[in-house]
């Protein structure tokens, strides 16, 4: 990804920033001192596994903390009045965080970058009201898990349903004071960009508009790409693009910063175009978004009965969203 970066026309335009580590205090924010200690333990007994999909070497902890701290990197820069400033940052960062749930770590993630970042802008930087947009084929589990009593941050998921880790269906709404700023979008498998984009159009945006962040994550796994094995999703370059397009979209009107986070994307292939196809739709540039792998979604995936089984669900916190029936 970096070297189709540095060969890019738009390359001497991009500000280029060097993370920072994570902090202790940082991660507590989002996790359990458990938590952190299992890490630093497995760590020093590397190489080892913290469950099945999560492997540990010697320099994980250094990594992962390097990854957090890139995500807050991101939030202090795009929040800064400077003038010249950047208004969206893209953290290119492994290991991914958002299945990293207060108490365990899972699914390839140790530290939860995504919640790291959404309490820290709300610790640091006295933020009322930050958005987590998560368009990862997989559900954020652990981000939800964490901001799920929080009505100071807004979590919206758009993932494959049924898939790894079972959890976000509709009925899951957050808790308590937190109640109603989850929003879950469980795409049918077979999903491509029509029903990603409608996706965004009908629900996301309205419900972003109506929360008014002052600040908006993105959670950006590029697994939900048609050559992806992992999943049955359909998204093609063109589509991961005119996601990221419309979120800055959404980002420049409210006059809000955007951070966007990597996630998932394992296909080395088609990962580097992807990665670019988004940053093309932050920042407004033009890149090559031809797939090779673009595939004619199913024309049945019970798309437009979710898409308003979605809105019922959703349409007593959040009255924009108008089912049919």
């Amino acid at each position: 990804m970096l070297d189709r970066l540095r060969n890019s026309p738009e390359w001497p335009q991009f500000h280029v920033l060097e993370s920072r580590a994570a902090g202790f205090d940082d991660l507590r924010r989002a996790h359990t001192q458990s938590q952190i200690d299992l890490v630093c333990s497995s760590v020093r007994s590397a190489p080892t596994w913290i469950d099945g999909d999560t492997p540990v070497s010697a320099q994980s902890l250094d990594v992962a903390m390097k990854a957090a701290g890139a995500a807050l990197t991101a939030v202090d820069a795009v929040i800064a009045p400077d003038e010249g400033s950047p208004d969206s940052l893209f953290a290119l960062i492994r290991p991914p965080g958002h299945h990293a749930t207060p108490d365990r770590a899972m699914g390839f993630c140790l530290f939860n970058n995504a919640a790291v970042a959404a309490r820290y802008a709300a610790s640091r930087h006295g933020l009322d009201r930050v958005a987590v947009l998560d368009w990862d084929v997989h559900h954020g589990n652990g981000t939800q898990d964490i901001l799920w009593r929080d009505h100071g941050a807004l979590f919206i998921s758009l993932h494959q349903w049924p898939l790894y880790p079972g959890s976000g269906w509709l009925d899951e709404v957050g808790a308590g004071e937190g109640e109603g700023f989850t929003v879950n979008l469980p795409m049918p498998p077979g999903s491509g960009d029509l029903e990603h984009l409608q996706a965004m159009e009908q629900v996301v945006e309205p419900v972003l508009d109506a929360y008014d962040p002052q600040l908006l994550i993105i959670s950006a796994g590029q697994d939900g790409h048609a050559a992806e094995q992992l999943a049955s999703q359909m998204i093609t370059a063109a589509g991961f693009n005119r996601m990221a397009e419309r979120a800055a979209e959404f980002a420049r009107r409210k006059g809000i910063g955007l951070v966007a986070l990597h996630e998932g994307g394992y296909n080395l292939e088609t990962l580097p175009q992807l990665d670019h196809a988004v940053l093309a739709g932050f920042g407004g540039f033009e890149t090559d978004i031809s797939d090779p792998y673009t595939a004619v979604a199913p024309t049945d995936t019970g798309w437009p009965e979710r898409l308003e089984e979605i809105k019922a669900a959703q349409h007593p916190y959040w009255p924009c969203l108008r089912p049919l029936r």
